[in-house]
C-alpha cells in the first residue's frame, strides 16, 4: 500500500460477514439462549429441529418431482403446508363444482409433411459451387 492510498479490505465479502455479525452482535440478537433472563425457558441454540423437520420434507418434495415448473413447485409446497396445518378440510370439500370437469385445450391437427426429398429447395448445395474454397483447389 502507497503512503497516499487509502486503506481497503482484500476480501471483500469476509468484511460483509464480519459487518453483519457486528451489527446483529449490537443489536443483541446473537446467544440470545445464553442470557440469564431465558434461563429456564429451554430455548434452543439452532435451528436443527426446523432444518430436520419441515424443511427436509420440503426438499424432499421438491427433489422428488424434479420437472415441476417454478409455479408447479410453488403450489405443491403450499399444498404440503396446507395438509400438514393444524385444521385442513378435507380434498373433496376444497374442490368447486366448475373443476368436476375441467376444459381441455383442443387437440392441435398435425400437418401432414410432404415424404422423400425436396425437389425444389432455397437450400446452398455443394454441387452448385457455393461454398468456400480452400487449399490450392488445383492450381499450380
Amino acid at each position: 500500500m502507497r503512503a497516499n492510498q487509502a486503506w481497503w479490505f482484500t476480501h471483500d465479502r469476509l468484511r460483509k460477514a464480519y459487518r453483519l455479525l457486528e451489527r446483529l452482535s449490537q443489536a443483541g440478537s446473537l446467544f440470545t439462549y445464553l442470557r440469564t433472563e431465558f434461563t429456564g425457558l429451554d430455548i434452543a441454540a439452532t435451528t436443527n429441529r426446523i432444518e430436520g423437520g419441515t424443511n427436509a420434507q420440503l426438499r424432499l418434495i421438491l427433489r422428488a418431482h424434479r420437472g415441476m415448473s417454478e409455479e408447479h413447485q410453488k403450489r405443491a409446497i403450499e399444498w404440503y403446508l396446507y395438509l400438514h396445518s393444524e385444521t385442513p378440510d378435507q380434498p373433496a370439500q376444497l374442490i368447486r363444482p366448475e373443476q368436476y370437469t375441467p376444459t381441455r385445450p383442443a387437440a392441435q391437427t398435425a400437418v401432414e409433411q410432404p415424404h422423400g426429398p425436396e425437389e425444389y429447395g432455397n437450400t446452398a448445395t455443394a454441387e452448385e459451387g457455393l461454398w468456400a474454397r480452400k487449399g490450392w483447389a488445383g492450381r499450380t
